[in-house]
């Protein structure tokens, strides 16, 4: 969230409040050392309550909103709702003692995690891929000790874990904020290393007048999306898998789809120069991400070009507020590179951070506690930061760039607050109950 956060506001934003950050950082820190270290004198069950209750509203808030939505942000949104619930009745201890159930319900997230981080890191060996591994032990470590209830009885598993997640997180933004420190007044966050992947250039800072929220020529910005699901032919169904991976058919082909942006004349659609023959019995060592997958790649100058030779897209996300000449600096300097490789330089690669580098500070001129409030309540955010983390530990692919493209497009063209949503979800239940 602190990384979309960065991109919205722009560097200056949240440079010239470092300090609060790094502050916020430290004092989470120190409450999750707090909630550990005082695990048997009953502190900890007082912040282990507090935290409970924050659960417990914001659940029930991720309920009430989802309940008005369709389709894959309603799932998304009731998901983590019910998820919430269940964790904030661990935490409270309601309807009856949960410590046994918590520490199995813990185990396995943390087992999970593991397994799915260390089999990723395996199979792609994309760029910190070693450092992916050794937090994926870590978890199996943790999902260990507390299945076998060492060195902690089941009583204490919650508030241990408590402490745990506030550590981490305080030493995310804190790493976050000290960082931002060093960043020179004007820096564009597409030339900092945490924000560029491999064979990523440096993306210049243009001199960008007042008023460039929006494109001069008030086209809008499309993102296009062909999913793998609909330009498979007699597919085999797996689910999940070709929504966010590939399509298998029944001959053995596998499709991945493909993502491209439109901006009036400017257009990014990135292919290899060779059409790849992927099948089921090289698609392993297709995805790794290292050199020798790398091939010669080309750029496709239209989109009515693209759409006339394959079928048109599946679908378009458009943008009307965003940055029209960091658009334009970052494909001026993207495209210098046309180096193609299927997991981490692929067409949803480029496009994701085409989409980064356009919508980089569109929130600066908003009043910026409130809306940082707001984005921290909002759930889109939610859903386009773990959307983030798990591409970039995997690879990004059409179906995870179409969730991530799709809640920024939400967060940035809101069309209903908080209010209206609750006020239409009442009307919704009132009429039905009539």
């Amino acid at each position: 969230m602190f990384r979309l956060a960065l991109i919205l506001f722009g560097g200056d934003a949240l440079v010239r409040r470092w300090r609060v950050f790094y502050a916020v950082g430290l004092l989470t820190f120190l409450c999750g050392v707090a909630v550990i270290a005082d695990l048997f004198d009953g502190a900890a069950d007082l912040a282990g309550w507090m935290f409970g209750l924050a659960l417990l509203a914001q659940g029930l808030v991720d309920l009430v909103i989802g309940s008005t939505h369709s389709g894959s942000r309603r799932r998304f949104e009731m998901l983590r709702g019910a998820a919430m619930l269940v964790f904030a009745c661990l935490l409270l201890d309601f309807p009856w003692d949960n410590s046994i159930a918590a520490g199995v319900l813990f185990a396995g997230a943390f087992a999970f995690n593991g397994v799915v981080r260390i089999a990723c890191s395996l199979l792609v060996r994309f760029p910190g891929w070693r450092g992916s591994q050794a937090i994926g032990w870590g978890y199996l470590v943790m999902a260990l000790l507390l299945i076998t209830r060492w060195p902690l009885p089941d009583s204490m598993n919650v508030p241990f874990c408590t402490g745990l997640a506030l550590m981490a997180g305080g030493l995310v933004l804190a790493r976050g904020a000290w960082r931002l420190k060093r960043l020179p007044p004007g820096s564009r966050l597409a030339a900092i290393s945490l924000y560029r992947r491999r064979h990523a250039a440096a993306i210049p800072s243009p001199v960008v007048p007042a008023d460039a929220a929006v494109p001069a020529d008030g086209e809008p910005m499309v993102v296009h999306v062909w999913t793998a699901v609909h330009q498979a032919e007699d597919r085999i169904r797996l689910p999940l898998i070709d929504r966010y991976i590939a399509a298998l058919s029944r001959k053995g082909s596998v499709t991945t789809g493909h993502v491209a942006l439109e901006c009036g004349d400017l257009y990014i659609s990135h292919h290899p120069r060779v059409r790849l023959t992927i099948t089921q019995h090289n698609l392993f060592d297709k995805v790794r991400a290292t050199e020798g997958n790398d091939h010669p790649g080309m750029w496709l100058p239209t989109y009515a070009g693209e759409a006339a030779n394959t079928q048109p897209s599946t679908f378009r996300i458009r943008f009307r507020v965003f940055n029209h000449a960091y658009l334009l600096a970052f494909w001026n300097a993207y495209r210098q590179d046309d180096t193609y490789n299927l997991t981490s330089r692929n067409c949803s690669v480029v496009v994701t951070e085409a989409v980064d580098a356009a919508l980089e500070g569109v929130f600066a001129d908003k009043p910026f506690w409130r809306t940082l409030l707001r984005l921290a309540l909002h759930p889109d955010i939610w859903l386009a930061s773990s959307t983030r983390v798990r591409a970039e530990s995997i690879a990004w692919t059409p179906g995870l760039a179409l969730d991530y493209v799709s809640a920024l497009r939400r967060i940035t063209h809101p069309r209903q607050q908080l209010g209206v949503q609750m006020w239409r979800w009442l009307k919704f239940r009132k009429r039905h109950l009539d």
